[in-house]
């Protein structure tokens, strides 16, 4: 890792701590300032190091990469199998050191030399996963048929540990770790119940169909909508300006300015836009009267197929803490209430016994936090279809990775 002086200690704990900053705050809310201050050293005094605060977060990045890439290699212990050293390596990202949890947003907000790097070092970390899933495929311990989509959906299920995970909830960090890697291991379904054979897609003629209707004024302004939750999604918030959105949407200024003010009041209506297009594939789902397995099939195929739809951009949420109290507190408790009604079909089909005794509170963040990231790793790289992650995304939710026995 280079710096813009000599790598010394006092860079780490300057890392350290401004990476500890960014993940409480977001990367738009903290400046050099209170970096300095984290450090009881003046702001002038950073500047040794790093160049200005982009080159700071993109530091923060790849510190964050390469101790990813040291837990993956740590964890591969000669003598055990692959799937013992994947739980190895989720168990110890989970541990408490907070300084260790960074987060992988606003990665498009860099310069291109920058957010191309970070970039390709992630990918290059899920490839090193994947050589390690493969392991597991050749000892046996391990079902997977595409190692490196699994890869990413693990990696991205541990970076969006960090914006749910509480020390003040009901459970224990330690009962969290356990529970993730529970599900990780094992999957949802239950595992003495054979598991059915995919069912085709559903089609996605009615939501087009319902996004074709709208008049000329509200689709521009859907379309406005559109590209401005495509830049927050992948820039940030702190990356994201009005100016930009205006020029890629092939308007004016004043055509944003008569709609938003200001950048958060535009972010809240591309968050509740997101937020409205989720519970529009839920509410579809539920009037086809799917069961457990072809319910969570097809809620993660629709999601992703959308994406690339005028329904489209799938919304990621780590820009929430960009908003104002009120209106953060306001659409959180929208998406609770959203949340709460999928751990009550898992709570159902539990009573079923269709899904294990599983806890529905961690069941679906761990499938949430699949997708999250899919607007950012797939932004450019297309060597699956939106189907086939879908699809492999589900299946580890369900089944998870160690093989099941036979029926």
């Amino acid at each position: 890792m280079q710096v813009a002086a000599d790598p010394t200690d006092r860079a780490e704990e300057i890392l350290v701590s401004a990476s500890r900053l960014f993940a409480r705050h977001s990367y738009a809310n903290v400046t050099m300032e209170q970096v300095a201050a984290s450090v009881r050293a003046v702001p002038g005094a950073l500047y040794h190091y790093f160049r200005d605060k982009e080159d700071l977060i993109f530091h923060c990045y790849l510190r964050g990469l390469a101790i990813y890439r040291h837990e993956i290699e740590a964890a591969a212990e000669p003598g055990i199998d692959g799937l013992e050293i994947v739980r190895r390596f989720v168990r110890g990202r989970l541990r408490p050191e907070g300084q260790r949890m960074i987060l992988f947003t606003d990665i498009d907000a860099l310069a291109a030399p920058y957010s191309s790097e970070v970039h390709a070092k992630r990918w290059q970390n899920a490839a090193l996963l994947a050589k390690i899933l493969e392991r597991g495929v050749a000892d046996g311990s391990i079902a997977c048929d595409e190692p490196q989509l699994t890869a990413v959906a693990l990696i991205s299920i541990l970076d969006w540990v960090p914006f749910w995970l509480s020390e003040r909830d009901y459970y224990t960090r330690q009962q969290a770790i356990d529970a993730i890697d529970d599900i990780i291991t094992h999957g949802v379904y239950r595992r003495e119940i054979a598991l059915p054979e995919m069912p085709e897609p559903l089609s996605l003629a009615p939501f087009l169909a319902s996004r074709a209707a709208l008049n000329k004024r509200a689709a521009k302004f859907d379309r406005m909508l559109s590209i401005a939750s495509d830049s927050f999604n992948r820039r940030g918030a702190s990356g994201t300006s009005l100016e930009s959105i205006a020029a890629d949407a092939g308007i004016t200024r004043a055509g944003i300015y008569y709609h938003f003010s200001e950048k958060e009041s535009l972010l809240l209506a591309c968050l509740r836009r997101g937020l409205a297009g989720e519970v529009s594939i839920r509410e579809h789902l539920q009037e086809h009267s799917l069961g457990a397995f072809d319910h969570i099939v097809q809620r993660i195929r629709l999601l992703l197929m959308l994406h690339d739809t005028p329904c489209g951009p799938k919304a990621t949420y780590h820009n929430i803490n960009y908003l104002n109290d009120a209106d953060r507190k306001e659409y959180v408790g929208q998406v609770l209430a959203t949340i709460r009604r999928d751990q009550d079909s898992y709570q159902r089909w539990i009573d079923e016994g269709r899904f294990r005794r599983i806890d529905t509170y961690f069941a679906e963040r761990i499938l949430t936090g699949m997708g999250h990231w899919y607007p950012i790793w797939f932004k450019t790289r297309r060597d699956w279809s939106a189907v086939e992650i879908a699809d492999h995304f589900a299946r580890l939710f369900l089944s998870g990775l160690k093989p099941r026995p036979r029926a």
